[in-house]
């Protein structure tokens, strides 16, 4: 079930037939939809997440360490690197649960995002997608892994329709017309750090002409 195909569309055909063993393994998804693909983020994405609470980890290791020179402290240096380490140590543990339960879904109706050390699951209809960002991190591609950011809101084409109508209806009215609803990036919906990014925006950009 490799999202690397040279056609996105053939490989929605080659996924979907996965579509009733995925769907017992999540139990996200309701029978009446059928699921083109199913990513999990790779293990770099425990690294890469844990890096994030890395400054915190050095400023508390910092701040414990400049106490330490008050004798009535009651701890010292390597006390205070211990604490830094702990840190990140407990950080790394949740995101370690965060990506074993992590899944991120494409079906012909929505995009599913199941995340969190504690499990929710986000949501996002296929007609409610503008597009598919690509951010770009430096500690993602040292493992040439990516990211996909979902931006919500009308499609291009719909978007230019309602700016070509809210001006007419602004010259007619001799004011401002209705506004045009705006792109907004989702941050709950992103797919972090997987492999084959590209080729999977590819995929999902497919299914949405296809099944919008």
């Amino acid at each position: 079930m490799s999202p690397a195909l040279a056609d996105p569309l053939t490989e929605l055909q080659s996924v979907a037939g996965f579509s009733e063993s995925v769907r017992a393994a999540t139990g996200i998804v309701s029978e009446d939809e059928t699921i083109l693909l199913m990513v999990r983020p790779s293990p770099w994405f425990i690294v890469a997440t844990t890096a994030n609470a890395l400054p915190a980890a050095v400023a508390a290791g910092a701040a414990l360490a400049v106490a330490t020179l008050d004798k009535a402290i009651p701890w010292d240096v390597v006390g205070a690197l211990f604490a830094s380490l702990t840190i990140l140590v407990a950080r790394g543990a949740w995101q370690a649960v965060d990506w074993f339960l992590r899944v991120y879904i494409l079906t012909d109706r929505r995009i599913v995002v199941r995340r969190g050390a504690i499990p929710e699951v986000y949501e996002c209809m296929l007609n409610e997608v503008a597009g598919i960002g690509q951010p770009r991190r430096w500690i993602e591609r040292l493992a040439d892994t990516g990211s996909l950011a979902v931006m919500r809101g009308p499609s291009q084409r719909v978007r230019r329709a309602r700016r070509v109508a809210s001006g007419r209806i602004a010259g007619e009215a001799g004011r401002g017309g209705p506004s045009v609803p705006k792109v907004r990036v989702d941050p709950t919906l992103e797919w972090s750090v997987i492999r084959q990014s590209e080729a999977i925006r590819r995929t999902i950009l497919a299914a949405i002409t296809r099944y919008r």
